[in-house]
């Protein structure tokens, strides 16, 4: 074979391409087919083709072997006299494709229940079965062939010597046995060690296929057990039909399929084809998978030489543009012919079409469908060359499992990435900010308690006996736990500096950022991360503050991937921080911290939804200097110019769930800004401070990744106790991604309460658990018990918990009374509390508390409960 790129199939005129049909005839082994639509979605009745005519009725029907006032003698010999007829004179090929088409027809003249033809070549290969045209191809049975040749008159010793090592000898062999066949020799056959290999047997051939005799079997119901199991070897591809699930995969196993139709021709002629046939349709070989699978068209027989899904419907019949796609009404054929021959690569299309893999669908499946056209030549064995022009062309349906998970997966390791930076960055942002107010501020009011409860005994108690004959493991003696650090104290020391004199500042920051990449060749997305931190720090020294920051994020982007499906990403993280800033003599500050995150993922099409758990640790670190402080320049205040630095890297682990694949995703950010800050102080006392900031940044790791230019504005104000911030942000320029967008605003509020318990306080937090304050307490003690009865196991739940109070001293001073709303959630439930606490003495507490619980495991529950404690 000598096959160029790529042959237009006009080159051939219609007289020269007469000879070029009598090779497609030879090319197809006696191929009968239909003229009726290509790829055709439904069965059509055959069409009878221009310039052929109505041929005359057989002179013994299907229907009469059927009804037995026929013979299948009779039938087999008009069979091979109608075909013989047909093919030969004029317009002989167009006469037999409609002819075999008539031969495959249900119900026809030539077609009815058991009895109908199969043909043969002289080797025993199935050419045309009328009623299964999936064994098309398939070698019959050698006992079974033996025993019909041998019923046609061919020699023992011929048929002996077909098995020969000598090739000179099985070749001899296999011109006697045609040399018998061109005598149209016919007998009926049985081979009894074989049930149902019975029927009757007839050979005929015409000049017009230059002497290759074709062998028709009539009445004998052949199935996938009188055929043997051929290993076609033509390579191992690169990219097999369990591959593809996107348009390089396809192109890819395109090609591939293409490579391997050539080296059947170069080992093997005319029996390329069925051996094709053979191999493009095995389910366990590299060319059939689920709903992938090939077909290929004869541009110059204007033939579908094979289909791999459904050869019943459309193999080996002609290519007439007739059907239309469903949804769009657009004819189908022209599609595939235009984008095979857009250019020597081929080229794709879409379309709606028959899943093969999915019984319940109709032909409305959205399809994505690649096709290649290429030509060469043949060589024939007496020395000529003939032009052949083939087009391969496969697909993939949007729906499948497969393309479905690699979809998702796609997108997970284009958009997570972004997400998990934008998380880090709000995390960071707010932390190094909450640092940067705090040294700029003023040192807070001296004072600090910490306290604390455990219900130790609870979980034992949950256990449901003694210690003696219970084993207690760990998640037993965190269920129904929980610690709870007071902001204030009202025996804090005042005045006191360093650790044991420092106040803790509670501050909260609220972030919004909406990231968007238009990219249509990769995964098109947009939406946001909305994200929420809260934070507890404390004054280590004069020069060094520590803290803890527990992060809410959620993320959910809208994404279209390159074949316009759509869908929403959702990801949720929580994450607990602590970080440090150091601030020495000088105008350069340090800060650094580390986090863990844990969340899930979730993606959400129509046809499905999937979600999985994800696990986030982060470490950032950032530099603060200053590079010029003036009072002179903008009056009324101090105008100074900072230099700023931060990095940060993050790391999720996503777990494999269903049709998700487990994956480690890194992502990288790194900042270098120089802020322009103006701080005024006004009449008020309170201090005003507008900033704005410019600089450079590279995103490294996975998805986008590449340089940018940022900028910043931003507005400060502190009065008191109270200190807030206001920020705006955005992505002006990035070099690798220019479809990329990002912007966003969050805010900072930071508030020190007093230390006589007065006042504002709040608490925020995070449990790990069952909580066990207030008339939660109630809820989950009686949860862990029921548990523990039915002998479900306890695993360990986080649970965020935040509470509003307000400490107001009674008549005299004597009594602190505290008004308190709080919220807890996670696992499932939400729960809701209000109370008031009594305080008449430093060690005496009481107190009333109502709440609800709402849980999508059962309906609401209330509860009241009254509390007292006294310490000594």
């Amino acid at each position: 074979v000598m096959a160029s790129d790529r042959r237009s199939a006009g080159e051939c005129s219609r007289p020269a391409c007469g000879s070029t049909r009598v090779v497609g005839l030879l090319v197809l082994v006696g191929v009968l087919a239909v003229a009726r639509p290509a790829l055709a979605q439904t069965q059509d009745a055959c069409i009878l083709p221009s310039g052929v005519t109505l041929p005359a009725e057989p002179s013994v029907t299907a229907q009469q072997v059927e009804d037995g006032t026929a013979s299948l003698r009779d039938y087999a010999l008009a069979m091979r006299d109608h075909l013989r007829r047909f093919s030969q004179g004029p317009g002989s090929f167009e006469q037999t494709l409609y002819l075999g088409c008539l031969l495959r027809q249900e119900g026809s003249l030539y077609r009815s229940g058991s009895t109908y033809l199969v043909q043969l070549t002289p080797e025993g290969r199935v050419i045309l079965h009328a009623k299964d045209m999936a064994l098309s191809g398939r070698k019959l049975n050698p006992v079974i062939y033996a025993r019909i040749l041998a019923a046609l008159g061919v020699p023992a010793t011929v048929l002996a010597n077909l098995a020969s090592p000598d090739p000179d000898t099985a070749a001899a062999a296999q011109a006697a046995i045609i040399a018998r066949l061109r005598q149209e020799p016919d007998a009926p056959f049985n081979v009894a060690a074989l049930p149902g290999a019975s029927g009757y047997a007839a050979v005929y051939f015409s000049a017009t296929r230059r002497g290759i005799p074709i062998v028709l079997l009539a009445g004998f119901e052949l199935n996938a057990s009188h055929v043997i199991q051929e290993d076609i070897d033509c390579g191992n591809p690169d990219i097999t039909a369990r591959d593809v699930v996107n348009r390089d995969t396809l192109r890819a196993f395109v090609i591939e399929a293409q490579r391997c139709l050539i080296e059947l021709y170069r080992t093997d002629g005319t029996i390329a084809v069925p051996k094709a046939r053979v191999a493009f349709r095995d389910p366990s070989g590299p060319w059939r998978h689920g709903s992938v699978y090939l077909y290929v068209l004869d541009t110059l027989s204007n033939v579908i030489l094979i289909h791999g899904a459904f050869p019943d419907r459309f193999e080996l019949r002609p290519l007439v543009p007739t059907v239309r796609d469903v949804v769009t009404g657009e004819l189908v054929l022209p599609q595939v012919i235009e984008a095979a021959k857009r250019s020597p690569e081929g080229g794709f299309l879409r379309y709606f079409w028959d899943d093969p893999a999915d019984d319940t669908d109709i032909a409305d499946i959205p399809k994505v469908g690649y096709a290649r056209e290429f030509t060469g030549s043949l060589r024939r064995a007496d020395g000529a060359e003939t032009p052949f022009s083939f087009i391969i062309g496969s697909g993939f349906y949007l729906s499948a499992p497969e393309v479905a998970a690699a979809r998702q997966n796609d997108v997970i390791e284009t958009v997570l990435p972004q997400i998990m930076r934008t998380m880090t960055a709000s995390t960071v942002d707010a932390i190094s900010g909450r640092i940067q107010q705090a040294h700029s501020g003023t040192p807070p009011p001296a004072g600090v308690s910490v306290g604390g409860a455990s219900t130790l005994s609870d979980a034992l108690l949950a256990t449901g006996g003694t210690l003696a004959n219970r084993t207690v493991s760990l998640t037993q003696l965190l269920t129904g736990s929980s610690f709870t650090l007071p902001l204030n104290g009202a025996d804090a020391e005042e005045g006191g500096s360093g650790p044991r004199g420092g106040t803790l500042t509670l501050w909260g920051n609220a972030d919004y950022r909406n990231l968007a990449d238009g990219n249509q060749q990769t995964i098109a997305y947009d939406g946001d991360v909305v994200s929420g931190s809260f934070g507890i720090d404390t004054r280590l020294s004069e020069a060094l503050l520590g803290g803890v920051s527990v992060a809410l994020a959620q993320g959910t982007v809208e994404y279209t991937d390159p074949e316009s499906v759509t869908g929403a990403f959702t990801t949720r993280l929580s994450s607990i921080n602590p970080y440090v800033g150091w601030r020495p003599a000088g105008g350069t500050s340090l800060w650094a911290t580390a986090g863990y995150g844990w969340g899930e993922i979730a993606l959400e099409e129509s046809a499905n939804t999937h979600a999985s758990d994800l696990r986030q640790r982060m470490v950032a670190a950032g530099v603060s200097t200053s590079l010029v402080s003036s009072e002179q320049l903008i009056g009324g205040g101090t105008t100074s110019l900072r230099l700023k630095g931060d990095t940060a890297f993050t790391q999720a682990d996503v777990d494999a769930a269903g049709s998700l694949q487990r994956m480690t995703l890194d992502a990288s950010r790194h900042r270098l800004m120089v802020e322009g800050l103006y701080t005024r102080r006004l009449a008020s006392e309170a201090t005003l401070t507008p900033s704005i900031e410019i600089g450079v940044r590279y995103d490294g790791g996975d998805g986008e990744t590449g340089a940018g230019v940022e900028v910043g504005a931003g507005v400060g104000y502190t009065a008191g106790r109270l200190a807030g911030k206001v920020n705006a942000r955005a992505l002006l320029e990035h070099n690798e991604a220019a479809e990329y967008e990002e912007w966003g605003f969050s805010s900072l509020v930071a508030y020190q309460p007093r230390s006589d318990g007065q006042g504002l306080s709040m608490t925020l937090g995070s449990t790990w658990g069952v909580v066990q304050s207030g008339v939660d307490s109630l809820w989950s003690r009686q949860d862990v018990r029921q548990l523990a009865r039915i002998g479900t196991a306890l695993t360990l739940a986080q649970q965020f918990q935040a509470e509003l109070r307000y400490g107001l001293k009674g008549p005299q001073g004597r009594v602190l009374w505290l008004p308190y709303v709080g919220t807890a959630s996670g696992n499932g439930q939400r729960a809701v509390r209000l109370g008031v606490q009594l305080t008449p003495a430093a060690n005496v507490q009481a107190g009333l508390e109502l709440g609800r619980r709402d849980s999508i495991y059962r309906t609401a529950d209330h509860a009241i409960q009254l509390h007292g404690s006294m310490g000594w």
